[in-house]
């Protein structure tokens, strides 16, 4: 049995066809998540004439020893939010310069990570957006129900989750953190993400930063020629 998708592109222009209704609106964006949501969020900012970025989401951490490894304290975001867990912070009776400290590197580490795929460039303000999260695929959504919360704390307005291919499960588990799911194929049984494609190359930090200026290039207003 072949894979229902060549590569990304094709998965992406596929997903444009089912979100054609929000195309050509002034209050769209489109979110990747990185990295292989960004070939497939491409082809989906150009169909639909929005703005495309990245959504990236970095744990906040704290080590606690040698046997236990990190704990997760919550999770920041680019475009800007946080989002702590409270149980969990509750349950640790964390120092606030402990939890100071965790923060710090958790903001280094997501800095480095957007720079190294989007040098130069500020993140787009989602207040009052609609906001479409892509990715090439989900098992059980995890990576987008985490980016969900933090862009709701970004100010995004409407939440539309969108991937080619998903399992039913996962795609059940998102209804409850995204206004619309969009959804090509839910193959039954579902296997991997990989496995629906017929090619599944690794996305470079490389072509992320070419493709995010390929899609800044298109949607830049042109200049008019003066009236003579």
């Amino acid at each position: 049995m072949h894979p229902p998708f060549r590569h990304r592109t094709q998965a992406g222009e596929l997903l444009a066809r089912s979100l054609s209704h929000l195309a050509g609106r002034e209050d769209v964006t489109v979110l990747a998540l990185p990295h292989g949501g960004v070939p497939v969020a491409f082809e989906v900012a150009l169909a639909l004439g929005a703005p495309l970025d990245l959504a990236v989401v970095q744990p906040i951490l704290q080590t606690l020893d040698s046997s236990h490894g990190d704990v997760t304290l919550g999770l920041l975001g680019s475009p800007p939010a946080v989002q702590l867990n409270d149980a969990t912070l509750n349950a640790l009776n964390l120092s606030d310069e402990a939890l100071g400290q965790a923060l710090t590197l958790a903001r280094q580490r997501l800095r480095q990570r957007v720079r190294a795929m989007r040098p130069g460039a500020l993140a787009s303000s989602l207040e009052g957006r609609t906001v479409v999260v892509v990715d090439d695929g989900t098992a059980a959504g995890v990576a987008l129900r985490r980016a969900a919360g933090l862009l709701r704390r970004a100010g995004a307005r409407t939440l539309v989750a969108a991937i080619p291919v998903g399992a039913q499960e996962g795609l059940r588990l998102l209804a409850s953190d995204f206004d619309e799911v969009v959804c090509c194929l839910q193959p039954e049984p579902f296997v991997s993400v990989p496995g629906c494609y017929a090619s599944y190359p690794e996305v470079t930090d490389a072509e992320v930063r070419e493709l995010l200026e390929r899609a800044r290039v298109r949607s830049a207003p042109r200049a008019t020629a003066p009236r003579v």
